[in-house]
């Protein structure tokens, strides 16, 4: 009877990773047809009003072409992205709260995550990427993680951060951001 429910659980918590994994792939290649169609958009767009003066140039440009629902559909469509990954994101903290484990890794090293020259002007913080590692008590085998922290204190070389991992696989862990700060 105990069998029975223990398979039933993992199959439970199986069912509801692969699902999160596959809401993710989802998004990534829908966002990347998105990505598709407004670069098409835009540049149906700019050959439009640089052939404006051709017939088919002007029916481009001109309202025939509804570009006034067009483009402010292809923005809230841009914007329903932040919510679905806001939504897949909680799916999966609900995941590791309800099936995974808290383990306290070491940080072992920090590398400063570089980005673009015209960011850094507009956004005054550092980020970083933690190198995190952990050795399982049953196996002996060391496991790394990374998370990333946009503080401007970093944590020390050795301090303990916790890290939520699948015990059944302690390879997938919650990629969180560190928004807080360590002494």
């Amino acid at each position: 009877m105990q069998q029975n429910i223990d398979e039933q659980q993992y199959y439970d918590k199986q069912k509801k990773r692969l699902s999160i994994s596959r809401a993710y792939m989802l998004q990534r290649w829908v966002f990347r047809l998105y990505i598709c169609i407004v670069l098409l958009l835009l540049f149906i767009l700019v050959v439009g009003a640089l052939a404006s003066k051709t017939a088919w140039g002007a029916f481009i440009v001109s309202s025939a072409m509804p570009w006034q629902l067009i483009l402010p559909g292809a923005l809230v469509v841009g914007f329903l992205f932040i919510f679905t990954d806001t939504f897949i994101q909680s799916r999966e903290e609900e995941w590791f709260r309800y099936y995974g484990s808290q383990i306290i890794a070491t940080v072992v090293a920090f590398d400063e995550v570089y980005i673009w020259r015209w960011a850094r002007r507009f956004f005054s913080v550092n980020e970083y990427r933690l190198k995190l590692e952990w050795t399982s008590p049953q196996s002996g085998q060391v496991y790394h993680f990374s998370r990333r922290v946009r503080d401007s204190k970093l944590p020390t070389q050795g301090a303990q951060i916790p890290v939520l991992i699948d015990p059944a696989d302690p390879t997938y862990y919650l990629q969180e951001d560190f928004k807080r700060s360590y002494d």
